[in-house]
């Protein structure tokens, strides 16, 4: 065993297998957040099996060779507990958090659906008519429907396929597909054990050795570098029934190991976040053009892109696409001034500081810092990286990628007719 890491409240260990253990403690919580996750997604899956990993997500709550799927979870929601999973495109984690004096029967629950499934033919079948209704469901919601469409035209085709995957893929899939492909990637390789809350190294030492029994992959394959495009053409979707016009716009942004991607977490946080962020204020509070707009800011290793969403009545998407540029003119010309530079700065680590108050929040930090970085980090180092942040700097950063060339996309009613140039860019 190889430890890498130990100070008084973060330990975050490689075991021989190559499993990973990253804690917190949090000593004067009455909680304990812990976590089984996986490094697979849907950038592991191809077109045909689309859609397995987040199948193996649900099928796993559905009983193992030891419990029923109601033994899973009636002893964790009985001491007023929660059990939840999901999956990404990179990575499945299965979660719970319980009160401290249960965390040994819970890890030993969760341990047991991760490392037991049994992949009952019946509850198969009964599972993938629920993830159908799931995959449906998407389609009706139009932001859901926006992105998805989004996401497969600009991002590669590894990063850009929909994480529920397709009615299609799905459909195919089964007893056996689920379980080979469980065996091939639920290895110690992938594997990293989270916990954050009051617990003891006594219950790190029984999680090392429930670790110890996952088999080891011989070899992993190359990782799977991302990557984003720029589309010339508007990407334009129909459906019906729609009284609103659904506006995404994406651009190229820094990657998570990018020495830019702490300046633009500061500029997509006043860009976008809060009813004080710029385009909820000069956008939805002076003109009233819209009820939902905001910016989202993806990062993963290798790229990043940055979407902003709005949705408004047809006759007014050209007012709200020019409104839009002026915004982004302006920053890109005059630059953020120095107050909003510091309500960017002072929002996001207000929100990180908020976040050390509850346990499930601490374990998604570090877990998502080992799983993308392989590091372990305190908030308080966190905060401090922030802190380093020039505002000089984070000008230079917010213009050169803002100048870049934007994709647009529209999900509109099926008769709407475009009767304007919808390409955005601001110069």
């Amino acid at each position: 065993m190889q430890r890498i890491l130990k100070t008084t409240d973060i330990t975050l260990k490689k075991l021989n297998n190559g499993a990973m253990i990253v804690g917190e403690k949090k000593r004067e919580t009455r909680t304990v957040s812990l976590a089984f996750a996986f490094k697979v997604g849907s950038i592991n899956e191809n077109e045909k099996n689309n859609g397995i990993s987040h199948f193996i997500e649900h099928a796993l709550f559905k009983g193992t060779n030891n419990r029923s799927s109601y033994d899973i979870k009636e002893p964790i929601e009985r001491v007023g507990g929660t059990l939840n999973a999901y999956t990404g495109r990179i990575s499945t984690v299965y979660f719970a958090q319980v009160p401290y004096t249960h965390a040994q029967n819970t890890i030993e629950i969760l341990y047991d659906m991760v490392r037991n499934p049994s992949f009952s033919e019946h509850e198969i079948s009964t599972e993938k008519k629920v993830i159908l209704e799931e995959i449906a469901e998407s389609y009706d919601d139009p932001v859901d429907l926006i992105y998805n469409k989004t996401l497969l035209k600009i991002w590669d085709k590894h990063y850009g396929k929909p994480v529920l995957g397709t009615t299609e893929s799905v459909s195919t899939l089964n007893h056996i597909s689920l379980s080979n492909y469980y065996n091939a990637h639920y290895t110690s390789n992938r594997l990293i054990f989270a916990v954050a809350g009051n617990y003891n190294n006594d219950f790190l030492e029984k999680a090392e050795a429930l670790l110890q029994s996952f088999p080891q992959a011989r070899e992993l394959p190359a990782p799977i570098a991302g990557s984003m495009k720029t589309i010339k053409e508007p990407i334009v979707e129909r459906k019906k029934d729609l009284k609103q016009v659904h506006l995404l716009l994406s651009i190229k942004a820094p990657s998570r190991k990018d020495k830019d991607f702490e300046a633009f977490k500061i500029f997509n946080v006043l860009l976008g976040s809060g009813m004080s962020s710029i385009l909820f204020h000069n956008i939805r509070e002076k003109h009233g053009m819209v009820y939902s707009i905001g910016s989202e800011y993806i990062a993963y290793e290798n790229f990043g892109t940055l979407f902003i969403y709005a949705s408004t009545t047809p006759n007014n998407l050209q007012k709200l696409m020019d409104l839009l540029k002026i915004e982004l003119k302006r920053i890109v010309n005059a630059g953020i001034t120095n107050e909003e530079f510091r309500y960017g700065k002072e929002r996001l680590k207000g929100k990180l500081m908020m976040a050390t108050e509850g346990t499930l929040p601490i374990l998604s930090r570090q877990l998502d810092s080992v799983m993308t970085l392989g590091v372990a980090e305190s908030t308080d180092d966190h905060i401090a990286r922030i802190d380093k942040q020039d505002f000089v700097n984070t000008n230079e950063v917010i213009r050169n990628y803002l100048t870049s060339h934007w994709n647009t996309s529209l999900l509109v009613p099926e008769t709407f007719e475009l009767s304007f140039d919808a390409n955005f860019n601001i110069y």
